[in-house]
C-alpha cells in the first residue's frame, strides 16, 4: 500500500512531509504498524545505543488521556495510533538527537504508506508525569514525545491555510565554503 502520490522521487517525499493533526476515522492496518515498528527499531542511534522503548497506544479513550496530557497533543484524540518514544535516559544530548531522528524516520514511513502523522510534546515535568501514570512507564525512562498517526483528513473545513509561511531562499539560507560566501554561478 505505498503512496502513490510519491512515486516519482524520493525528494518528492522528503520534501512534501507535513505535521498532520487532523484524522479520517479509517484504521491503519497491523502490517502498517509492524512496518512503522521495524522502520523504528532500525533507526539509527548515537553509538549504536538503541536507547529507546516504543509504547504502541491504540485505543481511543487512552489516545484521548494522551491528548490532554501535553500542551501540544490535543490532536491526539483524533489519532487511530500513537507510538509514545521512551528515552533511556543515559545521556540526554544524545537521546534528544536519537529521539528525532527516530521521530522523523516513523513520519517519513507514515508517509510513505499515505498515513499522515505528527509529533506531540510532553513539555512539561507534570505533563510526563501524567503520560507515566497513563501508561506505567518506570521512572528511569524518559518520556518526551510521542507521534500520532492516522489517515489524513483532507477536507477543505481541515486544509492547511493559505497564509502558510514556505521556506526561506536558498541564498539566505546556504554558504558555500565560508559562512556567507553565496554560490558562484
Amino acid at each position: 500500500m505505498p503512496n502513490e502520490k510519491y512515486s516519482g522521487t524520493v525528494t518528492d517525499l522528503l520534501v512534501h512531509l507535513r505535521q498532520t493533526r487532523v484524522f479520517t476515522d479509517q484504521p491503519i492496518a497491523p502490517e502498517i504498524v509492524d512496518a512503522l515498528l521495524k522502520v523504528a527499531r532500525w533507526s539509527g542511534s548515537s553509538k549504536n545505543s538503541q536507547p529507546w522503548h516504543f509504547v504502541v497506544v491504540d485505543d481511543p479513550e487512552m489516545l484521548k488521556k494522551l491528548s490532554e496530557a501535553g500542551a501540544f497533543t490535543q490532536f491526539f484524540a483524533g489519532a487511530k495510533l500513537a507510538i509514545v518514544l521512551l528515552m533511556d535516559g543515559g545521556s540526554p544530548r544524545s537521546n534528544a538527537y536519537d529521539e528525532g531522528r527516530v521521530s522523523e524516520r516513523l513520519m517519513l514511513a507514515a508517509e510513505a504508506y499515505g498515513i499522515g502523522s505528527g509529533t506531540g510534546w510532553f513539555s512539561t515535568p507534570d505533563a510526563q508525569q501524567r503520560v507515566r501514570e497513563l501508561l506505567g512507564i518506570p521512572d528511569e525512562w524518559d518520556v518526551w514525545s510521542s507521534v500520532a498517526f492516522g489517515y489524513p483528513d483532507t477536507s477543505a473545513s481541515h486544509r492547511a491555510s493559505s497564509a502558510a509561511r514556505g521556506r526561506k531562499p536558498m541564498d539566505e539560507i546556504v554558504s558555500y565554503g565560508r559562512f556567507g560566501k553565496k554560490m558562484e554561478q
